[in-house]
C-alpha cells in the first residue's frame, strides 16, 4: 500500500513538472494571442510574430520561428530550427522539429494534426494535410494538396505531390 501511494504521488507529480515546465523548461513566457486570449507557450530563444494564434497547451521551443498568422493549437509543439510560415496549422499533438520548413502561403489552410512528425529537412508547402502518426523526415518532400494519413512515412528524397494520396500505412523513402 504504502509504495502504490508513493508510486502514485511520483506519476502526479512529473506529470505536474511537465506541464509547468514547457519546453523541458526552457525560459520564456506564456503569450497573448492576437484576439487577446491567453496564448500559449514561447521559449526566449524562439521567434514567433504578433500574427500567430497559440493555444495555451502548446508551446514553441528551441530557436524555432513561427511567422504570418500561424495557428499552433491543442498540444502540438515546435522546436529546433523548424520553420512554420502562412496559412498552417498544427494541431492535435503534432511535433515539427529538426529543420523543417513548412509553408502555406495560398489557398486552403495546411493542417498538420493527431500525433504525426515533421523533422530533419523536411519542406511541405501548400494546402496538405498531414495526420494520424504519420512522419515527413529526412528531405522528404510534400507539396500542393498531397495527403498523408495513417502511419505513412515520407522521407530521404521521396516527393508527394500534386493530389498524391498516402494513406494505409504506406512508405515512401528511398531503398
Amino acid at each position: 500500500m504504502f509504495y502504490t501511494v508513493i508510486t502514485l504521488l511520483l506519476s502526479f507529480h512529473i506529470n505536474a513538472v511537465s506541464f509547468v515546465y514547457p519546453c523541458q523548461g526552457q525560459a520564456g513566457a506564456f503569450r497573448t494571442n492576437p484576439d487577446n486570449t491567453p496564448g500559449g507557450f514561447v521559449a526566449e530563444t524562439a521567434s514567433v510574430d504578433a500574427t500567430v494564434f497559440i493555444t495555451t497547451d502548446a508551446s514553441v521551443c528551441g530557436s524555432a520561428t513561427v511567422i504570418e498568422g500561424a495557428y499552433i493549437t491543442d498540444r502540438s509543439v515546435i522546436k529546433g530550427r523548424a520553420t512554420i510560415r502562412g496559412n498552417v496549422q498544427i494541431a492535435g499533438k503534432a511535433a515539427v522539429y529538426g529543420d523543417a520548413y513548412v509553408t502555406n502561403q495560398n489557398g486552403e489552410r495546411m493542417l498538420v494534426t493527431n500525433d504525426s512528425k515533421i523533422y530533419g529537412q523536411a519542406y511541405i508547402n501548400g494546402s496538405v494535410i498531414i495526420s494520424g502518426t504519420s512522419e515527413v523526415f529526412g528531405w522528404g518532400k510534400v507539396l500542393e494538396f498531397a495527403q498523408i494519413t495513417g502511419n505513412s512515412k515520407v522521407c530521404g528524397s521521396f516527393t508527394a505531390r500534386g493530389y498524391d494520396i498516402l494513406n494505409d500505412d504506406q512508405t515512401r523513402c528511398p531503398q
